[in-house]
Order: structure tokens, then C-alpha cells, then sequence
């Protein structure tokens, strides 16, 4: 039997919520480019758990068997437990009924142009958390804790390939880069994809004496509408990344798909209660950062940044 009319989703419903983590991701991709390149997954506790697994070594030139040998069983290498905790982040505002009320110049309703603004707001705030924050347990257990949690975010995360410069006055150089990428490719196995640099060294980087930067037009990806420069090296092609939120002496270099964004709870409006004449409401996420294997990355630090 046929129904006559079903009420779905492509009508038209006054109610129906919208993926708020949806309309962020599509806010000013370019101010917030490590979030909007990470990978995103969901985490089920306040403190992240996730394995690390490594391939174990070639044999080098011993690795002939004698014929007619028997099978030898290889100790296998055990996998690692990594974690994180996560970090909750909010962004709070309030709207006067009178202001709501009030006729405006090139918008309907204040409160949804505050709430847009929060958006962007809250997603430059989850970038420089996700880049620069140090891990904290924020005081748990202790009836006196007075901080919040905090992740262990990029700059803090990368620990194995670390090539240091003299603290600050050591500028940046192509020799001095490419080494580095040789130490990952050596020491890690990584193949970097992605460095994120400021301002100063992404024009040491544009001034590199070889001729083999390129642009990249980057117009037809929906998520990165910017442009941005890429180096071909011995060990691949890496995009340059401006970023402003990165500390101005370190450049991290990245496998990109070794890290990703987990959220415990995604960002969502929250409306705050009715005290008086005015509409309040708090757009909240907790998230950690996810490495799964910082070793195919690295970082320079220490350098000179003007």
C-alpha cells in the first residue's frame, strides 16, 4: 500500500539541527590550516588510548638461509600504547533582547551573527590549542584544582626527529632542511608532506638558492581554497604552509595522515538558562590530538626568526 504523503528530510523543516562540526570545518580554512588538514575520528574517554606498531628493520647482509634450514621464528616487536587527554574549549557570549531586537545594517539577527563570529573564533582557538598546547591533568583528583585539562599538542608531541638550531640565531638554510628531511627518512621511515611555517621562514624557504619550488593551485579543493608553495625534494614533494598560530623559531614537518583530530564531543550550541532579558548560549568541543606515529615526522626549532 502506498502512503500518500511521508514528512522527510528534504522538506523543508524549521527545526531540523545542522553538524555545527560541519559549518566550522567550512569557516576561514586558511586561518586554521593544521585543523582543517587533519583527519577526524572519535574518542570514547577523557583520556585517549591508541597502539603504535612499527616494521621491524631489513637484514641487512646477513640474511641468507642455509639450505635445507630449519624455520626460525623472529621475535616479534611489541606494540606501544600511546595517549592523550583530552581538552574541552568553549566560547561564551549573550545577546540583549533589546540589541536582538534592534534593526541592523546588513544583518537579520545579532545572535546569529555573534554565533558565526563564535564559530570562527572557537576554530582559530582549537588551532593554536592543537598546535602549542603541553599536557596537564589540570589538578584531577584534588578538590582545590583550579586548571583545566590539557592535550600534548604537535610542537610537544614530536620528539624524535628534532634538529636544533642555536638558540635563535641560527637561520634557517636548504642544506639545514634537507638534512632533516634526510634524518626522518633514515631514522623514522617517514616520507613528510607538510610543513607548517610563519612568516620569516616561509620567505627563508622562498629563497632557497635552487629553483625547485612550485605553486600549487589548490582552488578546486573544497576544504584549502588558498594557495600554497610547495618544495620538491630528494625525499618528495612538500607543501609550505603558512601558518600564523606556529611558534616563530620551530617548523614542524609532517606525514599528514599520522595525525588526527579525536573528539570526545564534537562542537555543539549549547543554550545557556534564561536570567533576565537576554539570550546567552556557549559553543563548546572537547577534543585531544591523536599521533600515531610521530617518528615519520619531525621539527626544527631554535631558529632565528627575523
Amino acid at each position: 500500500m502506498s502512503i500518500a504523503y511521508q514528512f522527510v528530510t528534504y522538506n523543508a523543516t524549521a527545526g531540523a539541527r545542522e553538524d555545527v562540526l560541519d559549518l566550522i570545518t567550512n569557516v576561514d580554512p586558511e586561518e586554521t590550516p593544521f585543523l582543517s588538514r587533519l583527519g577526524v575520528t572519535q574518542c570514547y574517554n577523557r583520556y585517549t588510548e591508541w597502539l603504535q606498531d612499527t616494521l621491524e628493520s631489513g637484514t641487512g647482509t646477513g640474511g641468507a638461509v642455509v639450505e635445507g634450514a630449519e624455520a626460525v621464528v623472529r621475535a616479534l616487536d611489541a606494540r606501544t600504547r600511546l595517549h592523550n587527554w583530552t581538552q574541552i574549549t568553549d566560547y561564551t557570549f549573550g545577546i540583549s533582547g533589546t540589541q536582538e531586537a534592534t534593526s541592523q545594517y546588513g544583518l537579520e539577527s545579532e545572535y546569529s551573527y555573534q554565533l558565526e563570529k563564535a564559530m570562527k573564533i572557537l576554530k582559530i582557538m582549537q588551532e593554536q590549542i592543537l598546535l602549542n598546547s603541553t599536557s596537564s591533568t589540570g589538578g584531577m583528583g584534588s578538590v582545590c584544582a583550579t586548571g583545566g585539562r590539557s592535550m600534548t599538542g604537535l610542537i610537544d608531541c614530536l620528539t624524535t626527529n628534532v634538529t636544533t638550531g642555536s638558540a635563535g640565531s641560527c637561520a634557517l638554510t636548504e642544506s639545514m632542511f634537507n638534512a632533516h628531511l634526510n634524518t626522518i627518512f633514515e631514522g623514522g621511515n617517514g616520507r613528510p608532506d607538510v610543513a607548517f611555517v610563519n612568516g620569516f621562514n616561509k620567505r627563508r624557504i622562498s629563497a632557497f638558492a635552487t629553483n625547485n619550488t612550485r605553486q600549487i593551485d589548490m582552488s578546486s579543493n573544497t576544504r584549502l581554497r588558498n594557495v600554497v608553495t610547495g618544495y620538491m625534494s630528494d625525499f618528495g614533494d612538500i607543501d609550505i604552509v603558512l601558518d600564523r598560530w606556529i611558534e616563530k623559531g620551530t617548523i614542524p614537518t609532517l606525514q599528514m595522515d599520522k595525525f588526527k583530530i579525536a573528539y570526545l564531543r564534537k562542537p555543539f550550541v549549547k543554550q545557556l538558562a534564561i536570567t533576565g532579558d537576554s539570550r546567552n548560549a556557549q559553543l563548546l568541543a572537547e577534543y585531544t590530538l591523536q599521533y600515531l606515529n610521530e617518528a615519520t615526522s619531525g621539527k626544527l626549532s631554535a631558529l632565528a626568526t627575523s
